[in-house]
């Protein structure tokens, strides 16, 4: 029996109702629909994105190029290009991220650190403490 899959398909979900603990690396999407209890690595091709929908929750530490938050978020994010957080978004810990998107009615409680690789800046000093609602 063949697989109709497609090799350029590289899409993984945690469904609706599905608890996944542990660590976890990723090619291209990862979209989060249930919950995540651990460690989760994108490629850093530049390309691969981590996708938190509005039911979906996550916990611990997150790094990928594109991170995109529409759900509960309470870890340590890293978006090495961009950071989206939707309207519904509830996140807290630390952002860091080059590009940063927050939609009106979001609520982070945390830190905001701005990646700025071309200026030489101390640690600490490009930090921002965040306890609003968007």
């Amino acid at each position: 029996m063949s697989s109709k899959v497609s090799p350029n398909a590289a899409t993984s979900l945690v469904a609706a109702g599905t608890y996944l603990s542990g660590d976890l690396s990723f090619c291209k999407e990862l979209v989060i629909a249930g919950t995540v209890n651990g460690s989760v690595t994108g490629a850093e091709d530049g390309t691969s994105t981590v996708k938190i929908l509005e039911n979906g929750a996550f916990s611990g530490e997150v790094s990928a190029p594109r991170v995109e938050i529409f759900g509960e978020v309470d870890a340590n994010v890293t978006g090495t290009n961009s950071v989206v957080i939707g309207p519904k978004a509830q996140v807290s810990g630390v952002i860091r991220f080059h590009q940063l998107a927050v939609s009106p009615g979001a609520v982070i409680t945390g830190e905001l650190v701005t990646m700025d690789v071309s200026s030489k800046r101390e640690p600490g000093n490009d930090r921002k403490e965040v306890k609003e609602s968007a």
